[in-house]
């Protein structure tokens, strides 16, 4: 076993430690709102992180960088596809169409948000597993 292996244990279990702090303060209560398309988006981006630290508990740096810098890319083409999928379900102008629209578009920026969070817990076990930088 690497000696870099127990680093990535602590440092998962640290922001997983503090991902449930945050679901008991009450930060993750929108999620089960999301619709079906947002939802698909999330676990997709999920399932990409997951490659890298796939690649992190390998030691391949180069790829848990590239995975990590890519992550935020893809969340940011998610959610301006959800942008344009909540602005394409716009087919009157009244205000309970309106509110739909806007509700799906505060909704999209999920992917983008989820990203972000993904790319640091990323970096973090690249930087004080591997001493790498992203």
């Amino acid at each position: 076993m690497a000696v870099f292996r127990p680093r990535f244990v602590v440092i998962n279990v640290m922001v997983a430690a503090v991902g449930i702090a945050a679901w008991r303060a009450g930060l993750f209560a929108a999620v089960p709102a999301l619709g079906g398309k947002e939802a698909a988006m999330l676990a997709g981006l999920s399932l990409y992180a997951l490659v890298g630290f796939g690649a992190a508990w390998r030691g391949r740096w180069e790829t848990a960088r590239h995975i990590a810098n890519g992550v935020p890319m893809w969340a940011l083409g998610c959610t301006g596809l959800g942008m344009l999928l909540a602005v394409n379900g716009l087919h009157a102008l009244t205000p309970a169409a309106m509110a739909v629209v806007f509700r799906d578009m505060a909704f999209a920026i999920a992917p983008n948000i989820a990203g972000v969070l993904l790319m640091a817990w990323l970096r973090e076990a690249i930087w004080w597993c591997g001493g790498e930088e992203v």
